[in-house]
């Protein structure tokens, strides 16, 4: 009767579902399981110690996850993922991670994603978002580039809004870069985080913007702690959640009004697998406008790509919010009737940072 070290498996990664890839610091293929020789086609005799670029076409964003993760070691994840090479059937998309070891060598994790349409696959938003990359970040810096001139200048009274085009325009760069580094909305980097100084940097912005039209007005609980979150993913959903509830309001060239406010969510406690198991609180931050509201029958689908409507004051930037809070293991939602709409983030509060 074989012993129990007999029945146990020599290397627990040939029953891996998935993909499994060592490559080394040259980008060389060290090592692979039975399932990549079923992705990609070739027997490990075929694959091991040929470059990586041998086998998957040297243009797949694969190769700039790997260089990220280079510079950046840890984890990294990117969902549906194209994946082609001479040997690969057709075009397959994956879910992806690359993960730093200690020899500087790499980990790929390759799984097939769910078929989908490709015009909604990541990879095309990759691909649109290297040609953004290289068609905005010249006009940013020149942008930059003006609002220093201009400072130089000594104007005094002009220095806050420079303060507000320079941190803005750095700001898109640092989401443009991500963005063409195929680093989505779906993907945050955590940092301590204040919510409030991230809520009075839009504020700040959106009242330049918008001008006397718009009267903003803070309720903010001065006791809520940090949290953990991407300042520039956050910040880049509040934005949009002001812009478009101030365009609602001043609609018809009335006097609007904005109230942002935060608190602790009273009595509610989120259970969030993406940042551990158990219980947390929650924080509440709500974003109110005095619109002519939504339609009721567009509220199910407002956070929907492509589900904008002018009119109806909420535009594209709905679908990146959603994006970006669920990201963070949070939960959005709207109420709306003619004369006021409010939409409610929750974040989860970690106990220590």
């Amino acid at each position: 009767m074989p012993t129990m070290d007999q029945t146990r498996p020599a290397n627990l990664s040939e029953l891996a579902p998935v993909a499994l890839l060592h490559i080394d610091a040259r980008r060389r293929i060290c090592n692979v399981n039975a399932t990549t020789e079923s992705l990609l086609q070739l027997s490990r005799r075929a694959l091991v110690d040929r470059p990586l670029s041998e086998i998957i076409y040297h243009d797949s964003p694969l190769f700039e996850l790997i260089d990220r993760a280079a510079r950046e070691p840890g984890e990294i994840t990117a969902p549906s993922t194209p994946i082609s090479g001479p040997s690969v059937p057709g075009r397959t998309i994956c879910d992806v991670r690359v993960r730093t070891i200690e020899t500087g060598d790499f980990i790929l994790v390759l799984s097939e994603a769910p078929s989908r349409d490709s015009s909604d696959s990541v990879a095309g938003a990759a691909g649109f978002g290297r040609i953004l990359g290289h068609e905005v970040k010249n006009p940013l810096a020149g942008i930059i580039g003006a609002a220093q001139l201009l400072e130089r200048q000594g104007h005094a009274d002009q220095s806050e809004l420079l303060d507000i085009i320079k941190d803005e325009a750095r700001r898109i760069e640092r989401l443009v870069n991500r963005l063409s580094a195929f680093e989505l909305f779906s993907a945050p980097r955590m940092l301590p985080c204040n919510v409030h100084a991230l809520l009075d940097k839009v504020i700040a912005a959106e009242r330049a913007a918008m001008g006397p039209k718009i009267d903003f007005r803070r309720e903010f609980d001065p006791s809520l702690p940090d949290i953990h979150a991407d300042p520039d993913h956050l910040q880049q959903a509040f934005q949009n959640i002001i812009r478009n509830a101030a365009e609602a309001a001043s609609e018809d060239g009335k006097r609007g009004e904005v109230v942002v406010r935060t608190a602790y969510a009273a009595g509610l406690a989120m259970r969030q697998a993406r940042l551990g198991s158990g219980l947390r609180r929650a924080m509440l931050i709500s974003f109110e406008d005095n619109g002519h509201g939504i339609p009721r029958e567009r509220q199910a689908t407002i956070f929907d790509v492509f589900q904008s409507s002018k009119s109806g004051g909420r535009g594209l930037g709905l679908s990146v919010v959603s994006e970006v809070v669920t990201a963070h293991g949070g939960q959005i939602r709207v109420d709306s009737q003619p004369g006021s709409t409010r939409f409610t983030v929750l974040l989860p509060l970690v106990e220590s940072i």
